[in-house]
């Protein structure tokens, strides 16, 4: 094997041979020594193709397998010191040469892809793409058409040899240097004119992620990683077209990033259907692709509100996931889906910091309304769908589709509390306070009343014990507040017109309880 190849090379001493690169590796990490740099390419050519020639007579490919990887680790050493205008674009030529020699030998030597040959040119196309970080970080920048190209080329071989290779989890891992060069970026979006190399930049990696699945067709039916890295991704480009965006002052228009993007994986979710027998689909990787898609898409209308727009994001997204478990029978939706709406409900009901997130506006018709609606709402269709499906989250759990609507009508009683309190604010903040003024104090008892029996009328006609038990709950609550607390404040006749409201409250109350849950069907003993 390479490992007991490895091994024996070692003990026999021929990794000396690597010495000279390792002294040169030294030389070149000293800008006063490694400039100008031919001296130092011409002994790492000769180094090179000597260990090459050493492996081949001694017939120990490991040899050569990391000559021309350390080759490449020198050219990452220059390029990381040199920082000079002329040397950019040469620590991009020369990154390439490295890599370059390192897959030519694989058709050279005639040795399958998946032997030390094909290992060392893996191994030197990842360090080709930290030698073009380095290249583009240092004061020295190349021009950046090359810095594409050379991003491009390098994750393109990679994964072509990655699949040729049989090496799945390869196209995963190469999105990681993607990420850095985006992230790269980004970090210059304060120069004129960064912001569109960004997006030509993160648009062009993400078109490789894409391209990848999509030219297999057919031959990737087996394998998740082409589509995985597909969707990871996705990811990258967003976080950077979102930035380019921004940077460019075209927030009127930053829909059209995730929207585009849904169409792209929208594509890759087609070919699926096509490539794949309706009964013998990979239903993870389908909801996956399927499930990203529908993340993007859902994003968009938030993402143009500005305002909130991760809050409600996810829980639209929650939403969608729910609707498309309906569809594909995977488990890992309907858990992507609770847990979305979980977190949009410990954000909106268990923070506090809720109500510094932005300013004050509008009375009623503020961010608050559509946030909070959009987010119980998300929660009371996502259990009316996943009503029709198999939604028990585990062994002893309650099902899917009785914890949301709960989590759906608490979303919407904060709502009404935030709303009165913030119809009633005086100040900057959001406050809730009893005791003020008897308007307010009134109010909270006619709102809380009036979303008790609408809560009670929900549960009659849903046939849900819950609800009922929480809206009787709810309006005993707003009973006992109103005798205890409110009518104390009252005098003449507001106290009597109070007292007649909440009687002909609870009579209503009384008699739908009495009609349609205490009374017996016809027939029944």
């Amino acid at each position: 094997s390479s490992v007991e190849t490895a091994s024996a090379t070692l003990s026999g001493g021929l990794y000396l041979a690597l010495a000279g690169h390792l002294f040169l590796a030294m030389l070149a990490s000293n800008r006063g020594w490694g400039i100008p740099p031919w001296p130092l390419f011409g002994c790492l050519v000769v180094m090179t193709l000597a260990a090459t020639a050493a492996s081949t007579a001694v017939r120990m490919p490991v040899l050569h397998a990391a000559g021309a990887a350390a080759a490449s680790v020198v050219v990452l050493a220059w390029s990381t010191a040199a920082s000079l205008p002329p040397y950019g674009l040469v620590a991009l030529v020369a990154g390439a040469a490295a890599s370059g020699y390192a897959l030519v030998w694989i058709r050279i030597a005639r040795t399958g892809r998946r032997t030390p040959a094909g290992i060392a040119a893996a191994a030197a196309l990842f360090v080709g793409e930290a030698t073009v970080l380095s290249a583009a970080a240092a004061g020295g920048s190349p021009p950046f058409p090359f810095v594409v190209l050379a991003h491009v080329l390098n994750l393109s071989v990679l994964l072509a040899l990655a699949w040729s290779s049989g090496w799945n989890r390869i196209p995963v891992a190469a999105v990681v240097p993607a990420w850095l060069a985006v992230w790269q970026w980004q970090d210059r979006l304060g120069v004129a004119g960064a912001w569109i190399e960004l997006l030509v930049l993160a648009a062009a990696l993400y078109a490789v992620f894409v391209a990848f699945p999509l030219i297999l067709g057919r031959r990737a039916a087996g394998d998740r990683h082409p589509h995985l890295a597909a969707v990871l991704a996705s990811a990258m480009f967003f976080a950077g077209g979102r930035a380019a965006f921004v940077a460019g002052n075209l927030d009127w228009m930053i829909g059209v990033v995730p929207v585009a993007q849904a169409g792209v994986l929208a594509l890759l979710v087609r070919q699926l259907l096509q490539i794949e027998p309706a009964g013998r689909r990979d239903t993870g990787r389908l909801a996956l692709l399927a499930g990203s898609a529908m993340a993007f898409i859902t994003v968009a209308v938030p993402l143009q509100l500005e305002r909130q727009w991760i809050t409600i994001g996810w829980a639209l997204e929650g939403a969608a996931l729910a609707w498309l478990y309906q569809r594909i029978s995977h488990r890992g939706l309907l858990y992507a889906a609770v847990a979305l709406l979980g977190v949009v409900f410990g954000r909106l009901v268990l923070n506090p910091g809720i109500f510094d997130y932005a300013p004050r506006g509008m009375r009623i018709l503020n961010w608050y309304l559509y946030t909070y609606a959009c987010a119980a709402a998300s929660c009371l269709v996502a259990g009316w769908w996943l009503s029709r499906t198999r939604d028990r989250l585990g062994s002893g759990l309650p099902r899917a589709s009785q914890i949301l609507p709960a989590a759906g009508v608490v979303l919407l009683f904060v709502l009404l509390n935030i709303e009165i309190a913030d119809y009633y604010a005086a100040g900057p903040d959001v406050a809730f306070r009893f005791g003020v003024t008897l308007s307010q104090d009134l109010t909270y008892t006619i709102g809380w009343l009036a979303f008790g029996m609408v809560l009670l009328a929900a549960g009659i006609y849903a046939a849900s014990r819950p609800a009922r038990i929480a809206a009787v709950a709810l309006i005993a609550v707003t009973t006992f507040k109103c005798f205890l607390y409110d009518l104390g404040s009252l005098a003449g006749l507001y106290r009597v017109a109070s007292f007649v409201g909440l009687a002909m409250s609870l009579a209503l109350v009384s008699l739908a309880l009495q009609k349609y849950v205490l009374s017996r069907p016809r027939g029944s003993q």
